[in-house]
């Protein structure tokens, strides 16, 4: 199973070089369209092994090439690498179905994330709190510079740190 997964990472990788491949054909003259299918991006990256490729499925079956091939590599080149390495790695990732002490960690690592919460909702039920004052909220008091005329006032003299001269 783990092949299958490093496989299909090796497919997501050749479908990101055959979309950075695809500025190859576009150099050719006679551009046209939005995408490069696999066969322009394969007669333009290698045009010998095309033809080798088309000779040897045609001995098998001259109805193999033509029809079904052909259709294929009309697609982008990056799709026929992009399906199945997503296929691969989604369905056949390693530890895909969680074991109990890893379960067991989560829910750990869950209760702790929300243990703040839980306490603070029981303080309140137990009446501690007014609810006016909520220590969680930072406080701005005292940093008014501006007074009602508009004007800057400096901030009180017990605020100012004075200077230590040793």
């Amino acid at each position: 199973m783990r092949i299958l997964f490093y496989l299909g990472w090796a497919f997501l990788i050749l479908a990101f070089a055959a979309g950075a491949a695809e500025s190859i054909p576009r150099a050719l003259p006679g551009d046209e369209g939005l995408f490069v299918s696999a066969y322009d991006l394969w007669y333009a990256a290698k045009p010998g092994s095309l033809v080798v490729a088309q000779i040897r499925v045609e001995r098998i079956s001259p109805a193999l090439w033509n029809p079904v091939i052909v259709s294929v590599l009309a697609l982008p080149g990056w799709l026929l690498f992009l399906v199945p390495g997503i296929g691969l790695t989604w369905f056949c990732r390693p530890n895909r179905e969680m074991s109990d002490e890893v379960r067991e960690g989560l829910k750990f690592q869950e209760e702790s994330f929300l243990l703040f919460d839980r306490l603070a909702r029981e303080a309140e039920e137990a009446g501690h709190g007014d609810g006016s004052y909520d220590d969680r909220r930072p406080d701005h008091g005292g940093h008014d510079l501006i007074n009602a005329d508009g004007d800057m006032h400096p901030p009180a003299a017990e605020t100012t740190p004075e200077k230590n001269e040793g």
